[in-house]
């Protein structure tokens, strides 16, 4: 594994009344830190969409022409939005090696990136909180559901009275698999509800609108 080991922990500055209290390998402290980032985060989020940035943002995403023709420099936003998004993760990026210990490209997987996809598409692009539902979802399937799906799986089986699959490698199997379960999971909510589960009300609009007039077209060709 290549990487730089021995990464600094988060250390409360002693001016607070802590007299320098180091993290060291507590969980504790981590989460409370990765709560207050959150909810930072959260409020930086809010206020950059409610911001002229954030409308011109918008005004980018649906069209990019009209934006410009406004008077927007849409070179200089979307290099905002590229910055901007960067920054945010370099920030978790950095907690992360902190708690790690190390920093080594190995972490950061194409299971990793994947999964961060499905987390924004599963709770719901452009509203926040669909996206921390979406995380929280997609936790409990990592931490519980793949973990306890070979027992099931064994379950079945002697159940079933399957006895070929005794001698299978089900665990082993299912976390070659888990690049293949989150696809498949990716392609079921594009199919059955792109909005996500908790979509924001503009994204809502605009895929029940495209739908209205992807039918409406249809009549007219039709006729």
């Amino acid at each position: 594994m290549n990487g730089i080991v021995g990464t600094d922990q988060p250390m409360i500055p002693a001016f607070l009344g802590f007299h320098g209290y180091s993290f060291g390998l507590n969980p504790v402290p981590y989460y409370y830190l990765m709560l207050v980032i959150i909810v930072i985060t959260i409020l930086l989020i809010r206020n950059l969409r409610n911001s002229r940035l954030g409308r011109a943002w918008m005004a980018v995403r649906e069209d990019e022409v009209a934006a410009a023709a406004t008077g927007i420099n849409t070179v200089t936003t979307k290099l905002l939005a590229f910055a901007l998004g960067a920054s945010f993760s370099g920030f978790a990026g950095s907690y992360y090696a902190s708690k790690l210990f190390i920093v080594t490209p190995e972490t950061f997987s194409f299971v990793v990136s994947v999964t961060v996809l499905l987390m924004v598409v599963l709770g719901g692009m452009g509203n926040i909180r669909g996206v921390i539902v979406g995380a929280l979802v997609i936790y409990a399937i990592q931490a519980y559901v793949l973990v306890q799906l070979p027992g099931w799986i064994a379950s079945a089986t002697q159940a079933l009275d399957i006895g070929f699959l005794n001698n299978v490698d089900i665990s082993g199997y299912v976390q070659r698999s888990s690049i293949l379960i989150f696809g498949v999971i990716l392609v079921v909510i594009m199919l059955l509800r792109p909005q996500g589960l908790i979509p924001s009300a503009q994204r809502k609009v605009e895929l029940e609108l495209g739908t209205t007039e992807e039918a409406v077209s249809d009549l007219r060709g039709s006729a």
